[in-house]
């Protein structure tokens, strides 16, 4: 999805804005962005994915699909480098009152028995993208979109290869149609960061 370029600031005033730019959002928010050295990951504690629509769903007993997209563009805005899906499987034990978390892949990870609270942090701990390569003086810009997905979108946009870009490019793209939908946008120096510890440990 091609983005709008912005009006033209010196790169000094890009530098001294620290800029975060809500998109679409569901709610107010701000991006924050921890980098622990080999990778990134937006940090957005005002984030509360796990409500609304989505909880009414899973309180019904059906499984509710996260569907995340880190991007990184170049300083122009326009042109993506690297982009990283991900996307996690949410149920809701009735009896316990509390949820488990499923991320797929060749080795599927679980956690169990967890708040809301400790859901949502957990899959945003996971919502992370390479930094390799990327040059400590670089200026370019992290996306980063969140929102669930309808059961008749999965077919044209995962399969067992893994997630396909291009059909998620599509769904960020359209109307939420009522469901929350986090896009936020940072322009970045890694030069700019602070090193978190690493968090290998997941």
């Amino acid at each position: 999805m091609a983005l709008p370029r912005p009006r033209r600031m010196s790169r000094r005033s890009w530098l001294a804005a620290g800029l975060t730019i809500p998109l679409l959002m569901g709610h107010a928010a701000t991006m924050d962005v921890a980098f622990d050295g080999d990778t990134l990951r937006p940090v957005m504690p005002d984030i509360h994915f796990l409500t609304g629509r989505a909880l009414e769903r899973l309180k019904d007993a059906r499984t509710v699909v996260f569907l995340s997209q880190i991007t990184l563009l170049r300083e122009d805005h326009v042109t993506p480098f690297r982009r990283m899906p991900q996307r996690f499987y949410v149920s809701y034990d009735i009896w316990e009152g509390r949820f488990k978390v499923t991320i797929p892949g060749v080795t599927p990870e679980s956690r169990l028995g967890l708040t809301a609270a400790q859901a949502e942090a957990w899959c945003m701990e996971n919502m992370t993208v390479s930094a390799l390569g990327l040059a400590p003086e670089q200026d370019f810009w992290m996306r980063f979109d969140l929102r669930t997905a309808d059961p008749k979108d999965l077919a044209g946009i995962v399969s067992p290869s893994g997630i396909s870009i291009s059909g998620l490019i599509e769904l960020f793209s359209r109307k939420t149609d009522g469901e929350p939908h986090w896009a936020m946008e940072r322009r970045l120096r890694l030069a700019d960061l602070r090193r978190s510890p690493s968090r290998r440990n997941w």
